[in-house]
């Protein structure tokens, strides 16, 4: 049966390949997830969340990687080329494939999108190819009834944002976050946040490197989201999106 037709499989894991066949016009050979990933600390701690990127697809013979995105799908790609569309940046042909692409999410978001859609395309490539893979297993944090608000300051920017070195002195997570933060050259709505998350009672709080974005993350009891998440929209020009992580394992899928 078509992947897109089994009943028993998540919605999303049935849209991207009913996508692939309305456009290529034959099913596709699988789907294949990969989870967004929240780098705290400059990438010392990845957290796994369900957001992620899905794709779709089957083999090409002749070697090139043909790129369809369910959310931009008049900017095609096919690699190898130095005319790229901006989602598929930083995506090598290693093989030959068609895909139909999804990410939750977009880039600049604070759970690095296009580092989900590249993992996501990775195992596609080499499920195809007949080669075996190791499942990347995330280690869930210990931290019971806290949560990490990530959060989108909707501010783009072409900038790059450099890192500054940063060693990390304190095992409490939220700490950590502050202290990771005080050591970097954040930008003005990436300090708000930060103030403004602290001020409102969270364990720690930092910004995040996720380009072109500047956004944010504070680590938060449970029942203090809601107070946090106030405190930052008054803090800030624009309304920010947010996203709350509950840390736990999530792992990559392959289906065929």
């Amino acid at each position: 049966m078509d992947i897109a037709d089994r009943p028993e499989l998540a919605p999303e894991l049935r849209l991207v390949p009913h996508a692939f066949r309305r456009t290529f016009g034959r099913p596709a050979e699988g789907v294949w997830y990969a989870p967004g990933v929240l780098n705290l600390l400059g990438g010392a701690v990845k957290v796994h969340a369900k957001w992620g990127a899905i794709v779709a697809g089957d083999r090409r013979d002749d070697g090139l990687l043909e790129l369809v995105s369910v959310n931009r799908p008049t900017e095609r790609a096919l690699l190898p080329s130095d005319d790229v569309p901006a989602w598929a940046a930083g995506l090598e042909a290693t093989g030959g494939a068609a895909l139909m692409c999804s990410v939750d999410l977009p880039q600049g978001s604070g759970l690095s999108a296009g580092e989900a859609l590249k993992a996501a395309v990775g195992l596609a490539l080499r499920d195809l190819a007949g080669e075996r893979f190791e499942e990347p297993q995330a280690k869930a944090l210990d931290l019971p009834g806290q949560r990490l608000l990530v959060v989108d300051t909707r501010v783009r920017r072409q900038e790059p944002q450099v890192e500054r070195p940063y060693t990390r002195q304190a095992e409490d997570l939220g700490v950590a976050l502050t202290a990771y933060h005080q050591a970097q050259d954040p930008d003005p709505e990436q300090d708000a946040v930060v103030e403004a998350a602290l001020a409102a009672g969270a364990r720690g709080a930092s910004m995040l490197i996720d380009p072109p974005g500047r956004p944010a993350v504070a680590l938060v009891d449970a029942d203090l989201v809601p107070a946090v998440k106030k405190a930052i929209t008054k803090a800030v020009e624009i309304p920010p999106r947010y996203l709350t992580i509950v840390p736990a394992l999530f792992n990559t899928v392959a289906l065929r």
